[in-house]
């Protein structure tokens, strides 16, 4: 990337439409006393500066707006890749600081998503080592689903408690969700606060176990605790199955950005 040059700056793209706005009504006003003296009634001149005002208004809202117009689209860009995992390619941006941002935007969504292929794929391959291990036999007449478990973390738990205290919330966690499989399903953790498990049975019936065990944890050292669980449908392919974990994580992304706590999807 190429140093920025001072006269490409946001500030001085700014100053510039600031000081041809101020001037606007200005250089009307001088205009109207040079050609249209008949007109400099009080009543004249303040119709005329309004008109002249609202005029360099507009052209400074215009010009911001297409200024900011880069930024906007990869604000959503984002919210696609992050929710539904669409790549965001980004519009034909200049070389001031909106532009370079997005221009890095681009860039690390890019490395981002040449880098989640491998790791989903070796996930979705762990998945199935630990499976095998434990005895879980793949079989075509059950169905077999993929559930990621967030625990709901207030601030107590992200930021005032210590570790000792995190490790004991996660421990009892585990027991919670080892005491809600049925024979033939696993769990494993999957990062900090989270587990993955693999349930089997009916939509209806996964859905309200889940909804059962997610509105109040049984966890003596964090009682009263809930959690936001994604759901989605285990394949054998080891391809598959790895987008089924990509879509996990985009849908738990989605129930995060509208706030939503206790809740299975």
């Amino acid at each position: 990337m190429t140093p920025m040059r001072w006269y490409h700056s946001v500030a001085v793209k700014s100053s510039l439409a600031a000081f041809v706005a101020t001037h606007i009504p200005l250089l009307g006003l001088i205009a109207l006393i040079l050609f249209w003296p008949g007109l400099l009634s009080p009543w004249g001149v303040f119709v005329v500066a309004l008109v002249l005002t609202l005029l360099a208004t507009t052209f400074v809202v215009a010009t911001l707006w297409r200024m900011f117009h880069p930024l906007r689209r990869a604000a959503d860009g984002l919210r696609d890749f992050m929710s539904s995992g669409a790549m965001f390619r980004g519009p034909a941006t200049g070389s001031d600081e909106v532009g370079r941002m997005v221009e890095v935007l681009v860039r690390s969504l890019a490395h981002i998503d040449r880098s989640r292929g491998a790791l989903l794929h070796s996930s979705s391959l762990t998945l199935e080592q630990v499976a095998a291990e434990r005895g879980v036999q793949a079989d075509s007449d059950i169905h077999r689903w993929l559930v990621l478990i967030e625990l709901d973390r207030p601030a107590t738990l992200d930021g005032t408690e210590d570790i000792a205290s995190m490790l004991k919330v996660h421990e009892a966690m585990d027991t919670a969700v080892s005491r809600l499989l049925h024979a033939g399903e696993i769990s494993l953790p999957w990062g900090r606060g989270r587990f993955l498990a693999m349930l089997n049975g009916s939509n209806a019936d996964t859905v309200e176990r889940l909804d059962v065990f997610c509105r109040n944890i049984p966890i003596d050292e964090a009682n009263g605790y809930s959690a936001t669980v994604a759901v989605e449908p285990e394949h054998q392919d080891p391809h598959s199955r790895a987008a089924s974990l990509q879509r996990l994580e985009h849908k738990l992304f989605a129930m995060r950005s509208q706030g939503m706590q206790a809740t299975v999807s």
